[in-house]
């Protein structure tokens, strides 16, 4: 199960990277860029703490 978060974990950040870079050069303005790069980090960031989290979970045992 660990291993299959961390494989999201990893096209989830890839999506996340594609989404800013697209949505920063196709924005209007310092608050649109602003809101495409936090996507793309929450994108990235929260399978990210998920997949750390079930990691951690799993050494306690």
């Amino acid at each position: 199960m660990a291993k299959f978060f961390w494989v999201v974990t990893i096209i989830m950040s890839l999506f996340g990277g594609l989404f800013a870079i697209v949505g920063i050069h196709a924005a209007n303005g310092a608050p649109q860029e602003a809101a495409s790069a936090a996507i793309g980090l929450a994108c990235a960031v929260i399978p990210y703490c998920i997949a750390r989290a079930i990691g951690e979970m799993r050494s306690l045992d």
